[in-house]
């Protein structure tokens, strides 16, 4: 199996930190953050390669990981979003199909994680969300709505806090029977000229048809996205 690590934005909130390195090679605690998902990736024992799709200063992704892989042994390998200032995720995970087809577990860059939440995550043995249940929710974040057998039947920014049930972390698993019709979700967009969305859209498109997502619930364990300098700093407060 494959851990799909979306590395691809500019980072703007971040800067000017990300005036010169790309926001996953900012430290936290004195390590960067994709040192962090490497080290946790090569813990689990559960992925033979690492893809990282890149955009925004890309060398010095490649360089960082190159010289990581050839130390301590799990395969990576790149993927370039040559469009990476002017769409969004889904797009940049549209780039990487050609390495999808197996199944993966997909993670947006800016995550840190406590110990054990990617190990949960990889372990299912059907598609699932990573969830946090124990939050407050804010407007940003992306919710989801499950019905009672615990599939989600709902995943949007646009759900209000006072119906979402929880905060999709940004961290999924992606079983290889699943894996077409996510792809050809994402082409739509992007035929239709919406390549500015998350990928999060072509799931809801695919929820839509039936598909029976669920969640595995990490909110006992700790875990910071980080988008802004608050964020690096709760970050440090945490991991550091």
């Amino acid at each position: 199996m494959k851990l799909v690590i979306l590395l691809a934005g500019v980072g703007s909130r971040l800067r000017p930190l990300t005036d010169v390195r790309p926001k996953c090679l900012v430290e936290v605690g004195g390590r960067t953050i994709l040192e962090r998902f490497l080290t946790q990736a090569k813990a689990t024992e559960a992925f033979e390669e690492v893809v990282l799709v890149t955009g925004y200063r890309q060398e010095q992704i490649a360089e960082f990981a190159t010289a990581w892989s050839q130390e301590h042994g799990l395969k990576v390998s790149f993927v370039h979003n040559a469009r990476y200032d002017e769409t969004n995720n889904g797009y940049t995970l549209l780039c990487a199909h050609e390495e999808l087809a197996n199944g993966f577990v997909l993670t947006d860059g800016d995550l840190i994680l406590e110990e054990g939440i990617l190990s949960r995550v990889a372990g299912l043995s059907h598609s699932g969300l990573a969830v946090d249940m124990q939050m407050k929710l804010d407007e940003e974040a992306m919710k989801f709505v499950l019905d009672e057998q615990g599939h989600v039947t709902e995943l949007s920014k646009e759900i209000t806090v006072e119906r979402g049930l929880g905060e999709s972390i940004g961290l999924c698993k992606i079983v290889a029977e699943d894996v077409p019709a996510i792809v050809a979700h994402l082409a739509q967009l992007v035929e239709a000229g919406e390549e500015n969305e998350y990928y999060e859209r072509a799931f809801q498109e695919r929820i839509r048809e039936g598909w029976q997502l669920g969640v595995v619930d990490v909110g006992d364990l700790r875990w910071v996205e980080v988008d802004d300098h608050a964020d690096l700093a709760r970050a440090e407060r945490i991991f550091g």
